[in-house]
């Protein structure tokens, strides 16, 4: 069985959530299958990160047009035609949303979400509409649409009419190194952590709403005794302004370029883990939280509710009072709860290597 891999999420994704998917799932593809093949296609330009190795994955650099000026109204059709190459019998699955011309082969797309058709008042102009024109077009081509949960599954069943003998629900999961452990006695020095901490981590764009944790921390009773750590990009302007509005600046710490062996140290650190979105097409940091034995205060949406059930302090979405009773009920049972005890259960319920199965079985049934 040969499967061609569209890698354009290694040329864009220097780290984030979907090109985790394909690292952990498609070695473990390899690995059921002895006879199975995999070539993973990027263009031979700087990607961001290194595709997976296996024996069985070959990284292949297609050579990419770089056009003269005059040659720039064709730029766009002749790099696809390059990526997708001659048309063969085999599997294409794309990373993210790619559309490979003529090709013969039975298609698959992973869909992450819909994010770009709910907030479509703000991701606007040429380039969006593109995007949401490419996302329709390469899911109703595609025959088999694997949905990173239930909750995203029945979202593409609702914007794009897709039959749902067509989508295939596969979880993802969390790294091994996110458990319940003592984190090394640098790991607070080093991020200059000198109080308790509540954490969040990961994007901050307009459905990630972290403004709402910004003012619910802002009103929180604990603020003076316990900080909050913030793993990700550098601060806006916006931001930045609402920090000194808000009087926290001094009790708020940015963590940048953090691997995955310190975000496991501050996951079992942490008074607790907090998650604010609006909308997710699932949530990776919420099982890592619960893997780690960490308490979870999360906004009510579905997503989390069928990820971790009953396992957080919820919140409903964008009340900032809301999200501070929650944080108050999560510092005051801490660890020792039925929450954190059963969010290591449940956590333990997810596995990479379940969904490289279940992508397998897709694979099989083409």
């Amino acid at each position: 069985m040969d499967i061609v891999v569209d890698g354009t999420i290694y040329e864009r994704q220097r780290v984030g959530g979907i090109s985790r998917v394909f690292n952990q799932i498609l070695p473990r593809v390899c690995d059921l299958h002895p006879d199975l093949e995999i070539e993973i296609r990027t263009l031979d330009i700087a990607v961001a990160q290194t595709p997976p190795t296996h024996p069985a994955i070959r990284h292949v650099s297609i050579p990419l047009l770089r056009p003269a000026r005059t040659w720039s109204r064709i730029a766009p059709w002749a790099q696809q035609q390059a990526r997708a190459g001659l048309p063969r019998r085999a599997i294409w699955h794309s990373t993210y949303y790619t559309d490979p011309p003529a090709w013969l082969g039975p298609r698959v797309v992973t869909a992450h979400d819909t994010i770009h058709l709910r907030y479509a008042d703000v991701w606007v102009g040429a380039d969006a509409d593109a995007f949401r024109q490419l996302q329709r077009r390469v899911i109703l081509a595609a025959d088999a649409v694997l949905c990173v949960s239930e909750t995203t599954r029945r979202d593409v069943i609702d914007w794009f009419g897709v039959a749902p003998d067509r989508l295939h629900v596969v979880h993802l999961s969390h790294d091994a190194v996110f458990r319940p452990h003592e984190p090394s006695a640098a790991l607070r020095a080093a991020h200059h952590l000198d109080a308790p901490f509540i954490l969040y981590v990961g994007g901050r764009f307009l459905y990630k709403s972290f403004g709402t944790m910004l003012e619910a921390y802002a009103r929180w009773r604990h603020r003076s005794d316990i900080h909050l750590a913030v793993v990700g990009e550098p601060w806006t302007q916006e931001e930045e302004a609402q920090l000194d509005r808000l009087g926290i600046r001094d009790r708020v710490r940015l963590l940048r370029d953090v691997d995955d062996d310190a975000l496991a140290g501050l996951y079992n650190l942490a008074e607790a883990f907090v998650h604010t979105s609006l909308y997710e097409g699932f949530g990776i940091p919420i099982l890592e939280a619960m893997a780690c034995g960490c308490p979870l205060v999360a906004s009510r949406i579905p997503t989390t509710e069928e990820v971790a059930q009953d396992v957080p302090f919820y919140f409903e979405p964008g009340d900032a009072d809301g999200l501070a009773d929650a944080l108050d009920r999560a510092v005051a049972e801490s660890r020792d709860g039925t929450h954190v005890e059963g969010g290591v259960v449940r956590a333990g319920q997810f596995s990479w290597e379940r969904a490289a199965a279940e992508t397998l079985a897709v694979y099989r049934s083409l």
